[in-house]
């Protein structure tokens, strides 16, 4: 009846402050995110079927491809949602590594959100307006809503409340050149965040957060000194191989800051010899087998 390819991005965030645990025992985020020109891509295929369903195929044999996959459990939800009777068959082209704070799993979730809502709208049916498909989002991860945006953004809350950029902050972010770059190793989310509650003084101020922000997007404020991540701090203690790159690559004047809870990071270039110069000192220090990836940040 209908099929689409979807581009699900990788994001990175450029500040994440963590300001405490909320009532009801998430976490308190103010962050800076942006949405960077490599990813995933989902083939998204449906036909009319006399008990809607979802099927999912993956090109990583590692992820499961039931309702514990985001992308599997945001077709069922707006099936669910929609009362649209289809099956649905979705297949996933996985790069974005996964256990990395590159938000893969909630971008493939939004990009099944976008891409049903498009096919039902080609074919007259009503599918899930854009608030039903922001508050879908949001139950599905804290991650989710920002990427049914095409754009840099600040979330708040838990994630779910999402701010515009300025236009002339945007301005300076759109396109500009990052190395994406992960050790073989990978960091729960869950371990992140345990270690971060039994650190002293971990959390970040609010009038902090919303002031450096604030700095920056009036231009007081230059994005490499912006860079932020709550989750360095303890991450960077268990996590040896992160701070001692991070030293090395600071020697060569790159900004670096770790994406999300880790493990991967990134790196603002300005020129291919930066470019260059820090895919070797990565590769140098962390092995073959690490994960080094050029990327721009869409805006």
């Amino acid at each position: 009846m209908g099929q689409i390819e979807v581009f699900s991005p990788a994001k990175i965030n450029l500040f994440l402050s963590v300001l405490g645990r909320m009532e009801n025992g998430f976490h308190e985020l103010v962050s800076l995110v942006a949405p960077v020109d490599f990813g995933d891509t989902l083939r998204i295929e449906v036909e009319e079927a006399s008990e809607a369903g979802v099927e999912l195929t993956c090109s990583d044999a590692s992820l499961p491809t039931d309702g514990r996959n985001l992308a599997y459990a945001a077709a069922e939800g707006f099936l669910l949602r929609s009362g649209l009777g289809w099956r649905v068959r979705i297949h996933l082209e996985k790069r974005i590594p996964h256990g990395a704070g590159l938000g893969g799993g909630s971008s493939n979730a939004s990009a099944v959100l976008k891409g049903l809502s498009k096919l039902a709208a080609e074919v007259g049916q009503l599918g899930l307006s854009r608030g039903e498909q922001m508050e879908l989002a949001a139950e599905l991860g804290s991650d989710c809503p920002l990427f049914l945006e095409a754009k840099p953004v600040v979330m708040r809350g838990r994630g779910e409340r999402l701010s515009k950029v300025s236009d002339g902050a945007l301005s300076g972010l759109a396109g500009r050149e990052v190395i994406l770059f992960k050790p073989s190793f990978s960091i729960g989310t869950a371990w992140a965040y345990g270690a971060l509650a039994a650190t002293a003084g971990a959390y970040d101020s609010r009038e902090w957060a919303e002031g450096r922000l604030r700095e920056w997007e009036e231009g007081d404020l230059s994005l490499e000194s912006l860079l932020h991540n709550s989750f360095e701090g303890p991450v960077f203690g268990k996590f040896e191989a992160l701070p001692l790159l991070f030293r090395e690559l600071g020697d060569n004047d790159l900004s670096c800051l770790m994406s999300g809870s880790g493990s991967c990071c990134f790196a603002l270039v300005s020129s291919e010899k930066s470019g260059v110069e820090l895919e070797s000192i990565v590769k140098e220090a962390w092995g073959k087998r690490a994960f080094v990836q050029r990327a721009r940040i869409i805006g």
